[in-house]
């Protein structure tokens, strides 16, 4: 009883209650395409019945322009429901795609304050992720390989490397990218604010590891931008706060894991060398690349540019071009940008556009680093990937991006 006693004192401190422990949960279980729902759900109903309590009939409805924007967004799929042939496909568009409505109608009424707190879980989620990753990968290696010797060259190969490093939960690797690169920008900004070296030193440790594993996961673009974004944020703040010494450590971490990249990571580096030599040669190349997958959904966009396919037939259209192109993948476009095109035409591109041109012009004017680059993180991944198509990459954009417009700098 008084242990009892004594945690509630300690939430009630720490301005810690239900509905941001379920948001906790949201935010720990991104990797966890089965679990991640039952959260949402739980949150969403249990802040609706805090709400619509007799005594909770002041709080507050607050919007902003930006609200509305991306609520207008949403609002696409229900348009196009409106002209497209295949419902079912177009009504499993709509749902997969509630959150985008949940989440800020969610920050609107719940002021989440322990802000700083909630990025720190995710954080630590991640990171715990990675070492169950790597773990299991080491369990594989050691005790389940026909394969020997067991040598490093074996470990880096591609048994153990890409989706298979992510095997334990079949995480797509682009996604889990996606969620380190997000976690870094947390810990640079934490090392903007450090003033002990000794805690610049570790965070820098943090990167350089987890650094590693997206290496070792060959999630190429994330690797790409990883590097980009590492690079000019260490320059900025660690010159701009004159700390040359930890820039000269900063220096010699990125050249140890560029070597070791280049000495046992050959995979990776082949495989992002090939996805750039499949860039240049366009539709021309004789594999299915990105580049001959957008070549094959532009006589849709020609024949439907300006309202689109609608919400539920782009999938059909888009295989049939494929089959036209001799494209054996049966997957989607994997741009973010020409989807938006296909299903909505140039007035759904022209709103999904304006919708991060916001943001970033937000972020910029409120001086928030998180969120800047939270939205180039979104932004760059929409061009190989349908990010905001899955679960994945749905839920982790809804569950950050109005919060971080519209309560970041509140805290």
């Amino acid at each position: 009883m008084q242990l009892k006693t004594y945690a509630t004192q300690f939430l009630e401190k720490n301005n810690i209650d239900v509905v941001f422990m379920l948001l906790l949960g949201v935010v720990a279980t991104f990797t966890l395409d089965k679990i991640n729902p039952i959260f949402i759900f739980s949150l969403m109903m249990i802040q609706g019945i805090i709400f619509f309590r007799s005594e909770h009939k002041k709080q507050r409805f607050t919007t902003t322009p930006y609200f509305w924007l991306l609520i207008a967004l949403y609002g696409l799929n229900i348009v196009g429901m409106l002209y497209t042939d295949n419902y079912s496909k177009g009504f499993n568009a709509i749902t997969r795609q509630i959150t985008f409505v949940l989440f800020p109608l969610f920050y609107s009424v719940y002021k989440v304050k322990r802000l700083g707190l909630l990025l720190k879980f995710y954080v630590f989620a991640v990171f715990c992720f990675i070492v169950t990753f790597e773990l299991h990968t080491l369990y594989r290696f050691f005790y389940k390989s026909d394969i020997f010797p067991l040598d490093v060259e074996l470990f880096f190969s591609y048994r153990y490397t890409g989706a298979e490093l992510t095997k334990l939960l079949e995480m797509h690797n682009a996604y889990f990218g996606m969620y380190i690169m997000f976690a870094h920008i947390i810990i640079l900004d934490y090392i903007r604010r450090a003033k002990k070296y000794y805690t610049i030193i570790l965070l820098l440790l943090l990167i350089a590891f987890q650094s590693l594993f997206l290496l070792q996961m060959v999630a190429k673009t994330a690797i790409i931008l990883n590097i980009i974004l590492i690079v000019c944020s260490l320059m900025y703040f660690l010159i701009k706060r004159k700390l040359y010494t930890l820039l000269a450590f900063s220096i010699f971490l990125m050249g140890a894991a560029g070597w070791f990249a280049t000495q046992h990571l050959n995979l990776t580096v082949s495989r992002i060398t090939d996805r750039i030599m499949a860039l240049q040669e366009g539709d021309g190349s004789e594999v299915d690349t990105r580049a001959r997958m957008w070549s094959a959904a532009m006589p849709i966009i020609k024949e439907n540019w300006l309202f689109g396919t609608g919400t539920g037939d782009v999938k059909k259209a888009l295989h049939a071009e494929f089959g036209k192109n001799n494209i054996q993948i049966r997957s989607n476009v994997h741009n973010q940008y020409l989807d938006y095109l296909m299903r909505f035409g140039i007035v759904g591109l022209g709103l999904f556009l304006i919708v991060f041109g916001y943001s970033l012009t937000h972020a910029i004017k409120t001086n928030n680093y998180i969120y800047f680059c939270f939205t180039i993180i979104i932004m760059v991944c929409c061009f190989t990937e349908n990010i905001l198509s899955r679960q994945w990459g749905i839920t982790f954009f809804a569950t950050f991006n109005y919060l971080l417009y519209y309560q970041y700098q509140k805290e």
